[in-house]
């Protein structure tokens, strides 16, 4: 018995056609960047002592703490004068604390004010003198805002910021302190700076200034940009130091 086929029912599956030039492609998702928040770790400066913090205030103050951020084995040389940090406490007592009379407890909690910009509570712990500070937590409040360091700010900008630190923080626990203060003092200009990803002061959704920061070491394409200036004087974000710069960016321009 034989069977017969006719090739002409046999249907042979058809080809896709190939999309025209100019067509839109599918959506491929690019790969994920890694975070550029902070330098290597092994340029990191070596984290600061518990039994220093109150010298290192006094120092700040003056406007003669250089050694913020080193990436190259040197020092800043950077002062902030406009900036003021102190040992906050809801007692008097404290107050000896400032003038080196009493000794730290952990927790401490310092007020870093810019003014008519922002006031920052940062809270550090330890568990001897002799040990590293450890950045606990960070909260950002407007210059006229009477709230407590647990509390949270009336205004979105600092609510983003405070939670882009909190973010930085818990993916960097071990941080140093001075580097963490060298991102604080990049925010002198946080109502001015203009986003080095967009180009805008607002971001587009939320408006919302650049409240988030990258470090840019000297030497790479980025840090041979030209930094942003606002009408008159040079973006505080951005400012071009010896071994590089903090970039503003929005929250949403960060891996752009």
């Amino acid at each position: 018995m034989h069977i017969w086929f006719d090739r002409r029912e046999i249907v042979s599956p058809r080809r896709q056609p190939q999309s025209p030039v100019g067509s839109p492609q599918p959506y491929v998702p690019s790969p994920p960047r890694s975070s550029a928040l902070f330098a290597s770790p092994e340029d990191d400066p070596t984290p600061m002592r518990a039994e220093s913090l109150v010298e290192f205030v006094h120092e700040f103050n003056r406007g003669n703490v250089g050694e913020l951020k080193s990436t190259t084995g040197g020092t800043m040389d950077t002062t902030f004068p406009k900036c003021k940090l102190v040992i906050w406490s809801r007692t008097k007592t404290i107050n000896n604390a400032n003038n080196g009379s009493q000794k730290l407890t952990s927790p401490v909690v310092l007020r870093f004010i810019i003014p008519d910009v922002l006031t920052a509570y940062i809270s550090l712990i330890f568990t001897k003198l002799e040990d590293p500070l450890i950045v606990e937590s960070v909260a950002a409040f407007g210059p006229r805002e009477r709230k407590l360091p647990h509390e949270q700010s009336d205004y979105l900008a600092l609510q983003g910021l405070s939670q882009h630190i909190t973010k930085v923080i818990l993916s960097h626990p071990r941080v140093p302190f001075q580097i963490l203060m060298s991102v604080l003092v990049s925010y002198r200009g946080l109502f001015v700076d203009r986003c080095t990803s967009c180009q805008r002061v607002l971001s587009a959704e939320g408006h919302i200034p650049p409240v988030a920061r990258i470090w840019v070491p000297k030497g790479t394409e980025e840090a041979a940009s030209s930094i942003l200036k606002t009408d008159d004087a040079e973006s505080a974000g951005a400012a071009d130091h010896a071994s590089g710069h903090w970039e503003p960016r929005h929250a949403i321009c960060l891996y752009n």
